[in-house]
């Protein structure tokens, strides 16, 4: 079981959740250039220099693993994704102040904050908060992802408990977090 909760995971990583967001949100609002613009910049922003970071610290032993699993991991993976989304804001309102980007990247810099604050007392699944803010934003678009994904966070949720990584009330708060951050980004 533990080989299956590694994989579910891995498949449900913040990375995939957010490549799919992004890719099915630009697909929503533009076209395939859009959508492979906008990935790119999301990659080259965000996920490239947190990906480094997740490595380095491994190969380094200074993290258990990737998932910074452990409390006292988390704030340098928060500086450096909260850096990076700052970085993904500014060059999205200089070169494309109109994109969905700009809204999605300010909703997801609140939500990266917010699980900062609170990790001295709750250590927020990450893997929740985002798989729950791509699930309800891609919902909220009336993308036909956003139910599979919504069948996937159950799963999702087990594999972070199987592998020990959370609690339940963390896994829950990731997942209340992710919710909240999508209703702030699109429900008004």
């Amino acid at each position: 079981m533990a080989l299956v909760a590694r994989w579910v995971s891995l498949l449900g990583h913040p990375f995939a959740m957010v490549a799919v967001m992004v890719v099915v949100a630009a697909l929503h609002f533009g076209t395939r250039a859009d959508a492979l613009r906008a990935l790119t910049v999301v990659t080259l922003f965000t996920l490239l220099p947190l990906a480094i970071l997740m490595a380095r610290q491994v190969r380094r032993r200074s993290w258990t693993n990737v998932d910074a699993s452990e409390r006292a991991e988390r704030p340098l993976l928060f500086v450096v994704g909260l850096i990076g989304l700052a970085a993904l804001l500014a060059y999205t309102f200089f070169f494309h102040p109109h994109s969905f980007l700009l809204r999605g990247g300010i909703g997801t810099l609140a939500l990266l904050s917010v699980c900062a604050a609170v990790t001295p007392w709750l250590k927020v699944s990450l893997h929740m908060a985002f798989g729950a803010l791509a699930t309800a934003t891609l919902l909220l678009l009336g993308s036909q992802v956003g139910w599979a994904l919504l069948v996937v966070m159950p799963v999702l949720a087990w594999s972070r408990l199987a592998l020990k990584r959370h609690r339940p009330s963390e896994v829950a708060a990731g997942a209340l977090a992710g919710v909240g951050a999508a209703l702030a980004i699109l429900g008004s």
